[in-house]
């Protein structure tokens, strides 16, 4: 399905991803795992359209993207559930959800229905529907962002950071939900600094380190692996 190869993504003069290569296949959940800095989000925001590339190539379904703007590739069905939520606090929970319906969706186009979806998904969204983002805990925000991607019915979901600044409790349910959209029939590449949540429900995964991958293998065998353990499994 996402095919990324050998790519180099540089912030003026520093290089932040250097022949980095992964793949996503459909129905998986591929996970990106590695330290602060190790070019985990680069490489999300590199898929979505938001930074160009220095070198290298990015296809998805066959169809090269990393030359396409950020709207088109939303288009093709890939969207990106960013790092530190970025909700509209303005805005209510429905407001929110309406606006990740894609601009060239109808309000026809049963977009009441994909919120009843989302909101099946998380209750306490519908419970929260009237109230202002800014006002809600960052559990339920992080839960609106998911939601809000969702609304633009992706085949692929880039998802950056959701357990970030949450407490561990609350990580569990969301990450019971992430397995649950993966199980409704979306892909899921999935950045994570939790990487015994992210391996734990994940297909595969990649470590990133300095901007290159340097291992990759089924998430059972990167549990076991020693650089992993002793580095982000605290064993």
């Amino acid at each position: 399905m996402l095919e990324v190869d050998n790519i180099q993504v540089c912030y003026g003069n520093i290089v932040a991803l250097q022949d980095t290569s992964f793949r996503v296949d459909a129905g998986e959940i591929v996970t990106l795992i590695g330290a602060n800095g190790a070019g985990k989000t680069t490489s999300l925001r590199s898929v979505s359209g938001l930074l160009p590339l220095s070198a290298g190539q990015i296809r998805f379904e066959g169809q090269r993207i990393d030359t396409m703007r950020p709207d088109d590739i939303v288009r093709l069905g890939i969207a990106h559930s960013p790092e530190g939520r970025r909700v509209f606090p303005g805005l209510t929970v429905a407001e929110n959800l309406e606006l990740g319906a894609t601009p060239w969706r109808k309000r026809s186009d049963r977009i009441d229905a994909d919120i009843e979806r989302v909101y099946a998904l998380f209750p306490r969204l519908k419970e929260r529907r009237a109230q202002l983002a800014w006002s809600m805990s960052g559990g339920e925000q992080q839960m609106l962002a998911v939601g809000r991607a969702l609304m633009g019915r992706p085949r692929l979901l880039l998802l950056d950071e959701p357990s970030l600044g949450l407490a561990p409790i609350i990580v569990e349910q969301l990450f019971e939900q992430i397995a649950r959209i993966n199980q409704l029939g979306v892909t899921i590449l999935l950045v994570e600094q939790n990487a015994a949540m992210a391996l734990s429900v994940a297909t595969r995964g990649y470590l990133l380190e300095n901007g290159r991958i340097v291992l990759q293998d089924h998430t059972a065998a990167m549990r076991d692996h020693p650089r992993v353990r002793e580095a982000y499994l605290g064993a």
